[in-house]
């Protein structure tokens, strides 16, 4: 058997999944976490027994904890909650039980003969693997982490006014009035906006502004590193950020490797983080590579589209080997 943790919409997953019913005769269970919320209407069984079988484990989308219960829903009890301290108690409970699905890797995991991925590894700490990058010799751009308007000020003049701010995650919010979906995205900061700035203000990351020749992605598997370059800055509506995608216009993209240096330092990196996989970004300036950030469970469709890498072909592979 072969165990999947995703989402329900997750397409990679679903594409994956199209290779596995063609390369392997044994049985596949997808396991949807975001399904587990309550109320629900969706019937979940996982029987313990089933772990003997495990040939692989697939972390695709595992480890974003659930949203906790903060209310048990009336319709889900049989008489009225009127002590409040049950009611703590049953909230603790129920979450208790969303996050042993999330969870029920520890009787498989050392029974896998593969494993892609890890439990609770949905994102990692951005600064903390620019550190470690850092240490291992991986360029990496000037970066603060604050909340105060002075120290901002002096980085903005650091970096010869050429700040940008990131957000730690991609943040969406979805309206369902309108139908419409507002992202976050990484902006340039000039001096008129910090001016405009409170003493302090919520804690927000900042970063050099570099001058980029394009842009690179990386999707690393296993130890092998499939790369693509992104002519993003072409483009003034992608050039600070290339998820601003231009219908019209879209970024040339094409297959790429990177020096021999810097992908040994990609795996080293990803040894020291215990990744097995994960998308990378990647910036090329006049006479640098400077890393990014790297996600764990990063989208590489648009890259092996492009590049013609058959990455989802390869991930099934890997799960069945």
């Amino acid at each position: 058997m072969i165990v999947i943790y995703t989402e329900d919409k997750d397409i990679t997953t679903n594409l994956v999944m199209d290779w596995l019913s063609f390369l392997y005769k044994g049985e596949v269970k997808r396991i949807n976490t975001d399904f587990f919320q309550i109320p629900t209407q969706r019937e979940f069984f996982l029987d313990i027994a089933e772990s003997i079988d495990v040939k692989a484990i697939w972390y695709r989308r595992p480890g974003r904890r659930p949203f906790p219960i903060r209310k048990i829903p009336e319709d889900l009890l049989t008489e009225k909650l009127v002590n409040k301290k049950l009611d703590v108690l049953l909230m603790h409970s129920a979450n208790k039980e969303i996050e042993n699905i999330n969870a029920h890797d520890l009787a498989n995991k050392y029974k896998a003969e593969n494993i892609l991925g890890g439990s609770l590894r949905y994102e990692v700490n951005k600064f903390q693997v620019l550190r470690i990058a850092k240490n291992i010799g991986i360029d990496i751009p000037k970066s603060i982490l604050t909340n105060s308007k002075s120290k901002l000020i002096d980085f903005y003049n650091d970096c010869n006014g050429e700040v940008i701010s990131k957000m730690h995650d991609m943040l969406l919010c979805d309206i369902e009035e309108t139908h419409s979906t507002y992202a976050t995205y990484t902006e340039k900061i000039e001096m008129s906006f910090i001016n405009n700035l409170p003493e302090y203000f919520f804690i927000a990351h900042f970063q050099e502004k570099l001058e980029k020749e394009y842009e690179i992605r990386s999707f690393y598997l296993d130890g092998e590193i499939f790369s693509m370059a992104m002519f993003s800055q072409k483009n003034e509506q992608t050039s600070v950020d290339f998820r601003r995608y231009n219908r019209d216009s879209m970024n040339r993209r094409v297959t790429y490797k990177l020096p021999s240096s810097i992908e040994d330092n990609i795996r080293l990196l990803m040894q020291k983080l215990n990744l097995n996989c994960g998308s990378l970004d990647i910036v090329k300036t006049k006479d640098r590579y400077v890393f990014l950030e790297v996600n764990p469970v990063g989208q590489f469709g648009f890259l092996t589209g492009a590049c013609n890498y058959h990455l989802h072909k390869k991930i099934a592979e890997y799960l069945i080997q």
